[in-house]
């Protein structure tokens, strides 16, 4: 059965996200782990996964060496910040350029 790019993305590319903009509004801006799931609808405990990388590790290494991965993520942290809202045009865009930038969209192999 043929899988989507979006349920490719959601099994693998929005966990790495979520770690890095979890990591991110922690350590640079104070946010609680409480504060942070609420924003990116999940639990207090799997920010504390996302904290540990026993979530999302996979890709977190690809996601920060492309820069233009790193810029729609900058943004999506900005608008976090500056508005309390993980805007899903973020993520979409963050899946166009990851699925350019990886094997033809071959996700598992990472």
């Amino acid at each position: 059965m043929m899988k989507l790019p979006c349920e490719l993305s959601t099994k693998y590319i929005l966990p790495a996200v979520r770690a890095v903009v979890a990591r991110r509004l922690i350590e640079e801006y104070g946010y609680t782990q409480s504060s942070v799931a609420k924003i990116l609808g999940t639990t207090q405990a799997a920010v504390s996964h996302y904290m540990n990388v026993k979530r999302g590790g996979r890709l977190i290494e690809k996601l920060l060496s492309i820069d233009e991965a790193r810029r729609v993520i900058d943004g999506m942290v900005d608008s976090i910040v500056s508005g309390g809202v993980f805007r899903e045009d973020y993520l979409c865009e963050l899946c166009r350029v990851m699925r350019l930038y990886l094997e033809g969209g071959n996700y598992t192999t990472m």
